[in-house]
């Protein structure tokens, strides 16, 4: 469990987003726009690797279904 960020949440270093951001799995953005130095990599490879790994299972899934049905 990671509890990096929680930390500076506790110690009122950081704030956190709004509530309708936290309750919309939307804080990171918050964070992003908050400290773009430091958290633009982090979500922006993360996330692309997220995309390309999920992008393949997608296709690899496809591709299997296609050739069960023929």
């Amino acid at each position: 469990m990671g509890v990096g960020g929680t930390f500076d949440v506790v110690a009122g270093k950081v704030k956190r987003a709004p509530l309708w951001m936290q309750r919309a799995g939307m804080e990171w953005i918050f964070r992003v726009v908050q400290e773009p130095r430091r958290m633009w990599r982090r979500y922006l490879v993360t996330n692309s690797k997220f995309a390309l790994m999920l992008g393949k299972a997608v296709l690899r899934r496809r591709f299997s279904q296609a050739k069960q049905a023929s």
